[in-house]
């Protein structure tokens, strides 16, 4: 692939026109087109300007044809604007999964409060299944398929983004630990009371509501937390993701499904 053919590309992937971004990088319209049509160079500061607005490395645009079949082999070119989609598309799905997840858990706080009182019982709880059911649902359809690919390849950011995205990881993996830690400590009491429910040795009373609670709130935190770890991982350890037994497994499947 060409210079002018990458420009071309990534400027129909931006939904640029070609009098837009002569307009952007201060050229012409015909500029452009020459460029695209192999019949001109950019300039050295053109074409950095053009490396900042189409989010691509110089390098991956100055590539020739050899190292950019080379480099397609490898794996396949992230752009910061589609690691930033993905990351927050990810985020939203964890905590609509997270909140199922919890108000599922919550059918039993009306099951444990309204021992004597069967309509309110079941119909407390039907709520909390439904209104679980329906996080579950949304999930599902809030998943965007352009993201899938970022699960079958290995894949290829820029060095000066992935950079920037491995200290925003550390940073964000340390707040999520101080969420996690609490919700898995709740999680695990409310399975202990639960546990010493069932052996006997606490009596099924209204007051089991606060275990249904702490179970709730610990799975609503974990998941949530999980999820978004793992998408981060995904990014900036693809490495020991695409090379793991499972990954490899996967795309044989999907090579010969093909």
């Amino acid at each position: 692939m060409s210079l002018g053919e990458k420009i071309f590309k990534l400027r129909k992937e931006k939904g640029i026109s070609q009098e837009a971004l002569a307009e952007q990088i201060g050229t012409t319209r015909q500029a452009i087109s020459k460029w695209e049509n192999n019949q001109g160079f950019p300039e050295t500061e053109k074409l950095l300007q053009l490396s900042n607005i189409f989010e691509v490395s110089t390098d991956y645009l100055l590539k020739d044809e050899k190292n950019v079949k080379n480099s397609e082999e490898r794996g396949y070119y992230v752009s910061k604007e589609m690691s930033v989609g993905f990351i927050a598309n990810q985020k939203k799905l964890g905590l609509y999964l997270a909140l199922g997840v919890m108000l599922c858990i919550f059918a039993g706080i009306p099951y444990t409060l309204f021992l004597d009182n069967m309509t309110w019982r079941y119909l407390g709880m039907a709520f909390c299944f439904v209104a679980g059911i329906i996080f579950f649902v949304v999930a599902i359809f809030y998943e965007k398929q352009e993201y899938n690919i970022l699960r079958q390849e290995p894949l290829l950011l820029d060095y000066e983004y992935l950079k920037e995205l491995k200290s925003e990881y550390t940073s964000k993996k340390k707040k999520y630990v101080i969420v996690a830690v609490p919700c898995t400590v709740l999680f695990i009491a409310g399975l202990i009371f639960f546990l010493f429910t069932v052996k006997g040795y606490i009596s099924w009373t209204e007051y089991h509501s606060f275990a249904f609670f702490g179970l709730a709130v610990g799975m609503l935190g974990f998941v949530y937390t999980i999820n978004v770890m793992e998408t981060y991982e995904l990014l900036v350890k693809n490495e020991q993701y695409s090379t793991s037994f499972f990954f490899k497994l996967k795309r044989k499947i999907k090579k010969r499904l093909g």
